[in-house]
């Protein structure tokens, strides 16, 4: 009999929101063991082959389609697999946010999507900035595998591929088309069926991997104190929604203050909040909490966001605009450093 979907969450799925990043896998697995990740999975069937064939291994799939997702707990369950963990996130972002410096040994890319409109390119996953990200985060001549039946995505892949240095190619060529010993996902069994070519990438670090390695850590919860003289029934009363678009790091990011919600506890109020940056897009809550002698303005336990910089911007604008409606308050103490 399998899990109920509530318990095979439990055990295969990984809560990455409310963890520290990088995670902890060896934590995760309750083991050590090379870490190997397949973006992508689909329906499952590459990544649990692999998990039978390497028993000592940890596997992380990531996807982001749910029915994928639960398709691979009921295969997980079948075959009584404890070393295979499910990432439901953005590809891009888990790589790397969630995985720390030379912790993979492999990385698998089956057939992502080719975006095959011009104006999509900039979706597509192979990009420099991601190359060098897995690169950072291979061991020493860990190999990526990457696998294509689009030619025009494969040219593509080519061109980034050969203008880098941090992956080099375990092949006297940049593709293959033919990699024995492997075992074809289902999309690539129908393929080689019907006769179309696919190409296949073996590229691992190049051991001369230079520069510095960059991880993003999560601070602590901002929270901003205001002090001073304010009508409490008055604070954010029909403030118009808000949205701020901001660059940080080259990265994108989008705050949107949507709803304000009052006649809460004390008059206190609540502001639904969210906030894009590149992939990862969180929705929660901000406190404005009326104190006896402040106010105080703190994410609350609503969405449970992580403080990234988008983040504390948030908490850090709504601060900024009940100060603005309320002529007699002012900033005391803030933990927010941006």
């Amino acid at each position: 009999m399998s899990l109920p979907l509530s318990e095979a969450i439990c055990k295969y799925w990984v809560p990455w929101q409310k963890l520290d990043w990088p995670i902890d896998w060896k934590s995760v697995f309750g083991r050590s063991g090379d870490l190997v990740v397949e973006i992508g999975f689909g329906n499952g069937q590459f990544l649990v082959d692999l998990a039978q064939a390497y028993p000592d291994r940890n596997f992380v799939g990531i996807e982001r389609a749910w029915a994928s997702v639960v398709r691979l707990f009921k295969r997980l369950e079948a075959l009584g697999l404890d070393n295979v963990r499910v990432l439901e996130a953005d590809a891009a972002f888990g790589m790397r946010h969630l995985f720390g410096p030379k912790s993979l040994q492999e990385v698998y890319l089956n057939f992502p999507d080719p975006w095959h409109k011009e104006r999509h390119h900039s979706r597509r996953l192979v990009q420099g900035p991601f190359v060098r990200t897995l690169a950072e985060r291979l061991v020493g001549k860990g190999s990526v595998t990457i696998a294509t039946d689009q030619v025009e995505y494969a040219a593509w892949i080519a061109e980034v591929l050969e203008g880098q240095s941090d992956l080099c190619s375990k092949h006297e060529t940049t593709w293959l088309d033919f990699v024995g010993g492997r075992r074809p996902t289902k999309y690539e069994e129908k393929a080689l069926q019907s006769g179309v070519p696919i190409h296949y990438f073996e590229w691992q670090q190049n051991s001369n991997l230079n520069g510095s390695i960059e991880v993003d850590k999560v601070g602590d919860m901002p929270n901003v104190i205001l002090e001073g003289v304010v009508d409490r029934e008055q604070v954010l009363v029909g403030v118009e929604r808000q949205v701020w678009h901001e660059t940080y790091k080259d990265v994108s990011v989008v705050v949107k203050m949507m709803d304000v919600y009052g006649h809460l506890e004390e008059d206190h109020r609540l502001v639904s909040v969210m906030v894009r940056e590149g992939e990862l897009a969180q929705y929660f809550g901000v406190s404005v909490v009326f104190r006896e002698v402040d106010v105080l303005v703190k994410l609350a336990s609503i969405g449970q966001p992580r403080a990234t910089w988008g983040v504390k911007f948030a908490v850090k604008q709504i601060a900024n605009l009940v100060c603005d409606v309320s002529e007699g308050l002012r900033v005391k103490s803030s933990t927010i450093d941006i």
